[in-house]
């Protein structure tokens, strides 16, 4: 089952609200190892979606959890820094992210409390990112047919770089590790020199979607990436013979 979910709306659109809030208890139903839906707001003062969907009492209730009757999981507002301490947790929360842009949503998405994930955007186009990455899937049409296209692979000589980067790092710790970091951009060196276009969209989605990579690593490949894109340069690396890197790469692509 897919569990990235999202709805094609933005600004002050309460039916969007209570159609999420419909969905989650719908899919808490259908799984029954959901406990809670969360609904994860910036801070204790970002509940104004709620307070126009219910009274004023049930929206201080919230912030202790809620039963309500036509849905099986407690329903329970969490903010960035209340929702921290269940980042490690087990896997059976359905979170409804309320006008969260993409850098959040894929920092919730490393978080193992975190099962299925329903993103309501303030602004759509704050979301773009997460919903090309995971392909998610539009609730407010059923499908995502005619909605963003999930981001391309990259190209096989970049699919080989990186896998090979995957298997000799610490995956755990991405490239906080010295060795880890020299290796890391002495790669995106040879990729940037020999490769007629380097994303670091595309790139950093396929180090979450297909090599795992938590998305505080990835993102610190696609940081790199970047860097060179727009001229400027970074410490550390290789700086020769990085064309055999390349040909290495190239040659297992044949």
């Amino acid at each position: 089952m897919d569990t990235k979910f999202y709805l094609a709306t933005e600004g002050n659109d309460d039916q969007a609200y209570l159609s999420a809030l419909r969905f989650a208890c719908k899919l808490a139903s259908s799984d029954t190892d959901i406990n809670r839906i969360v609904l994860y707001i910036a801070s204790k003062d970002n509940t104004g979606w709620f307070e126009r969907l219910f009274d004023s009492q049930t929206v201080k209730q919230l912030f202790q959890g809620v039963q309500f009757n036509d849905c099986p999981a407690l329903v329970k507002f969490e903010t960035r820094i209340t929702y921290e301490k269940y980042k490690y947790g087990r896997s059976n929360d359905i979170v409804m992210c309320c006008g969260m842009d993409s850098n959040e949503l894929l920092k919730i998405d490393d978080y193992s409390s975190v099962k299925y994930i329903i993103a309501i955007p303030w602004l759509r186009k704050y979301n773009e990112k997460w919903i090309r990455t995971w392909n998610a899937v539009n609730i407010l049409e059923g499908n995502n047919s005619n909605e963003l296209e999930q981001y391309p692979e990259p190209s096989c000589i970049v699919k080989k770089a990186m896998e090979s980067l995957t298997i000799s790092i610490n995956i755990s710790t991405g490239i906080t590790h010295p060795s880890d970091n020299e290796r890391a951009k002495t790669f995106i060196r040879a990729l940037h020199k020999y490769e007629p276009e380097l994303n670091p969209d595309i790139i950093g989605a396929y180090l979450v979607r297909v090599l795992n990579w938590e998305t505080k690593h990835a993102k610190k490949i696609e940081k790199l990436i970047e860097t060179l894109n727009e001229g400027r340069y970074f410490q550390g690396g290789q700086k020769t013979g990085l064309q055999n890197y390349y040909n290495h790469w190239k040659k297992e692509c044949e």
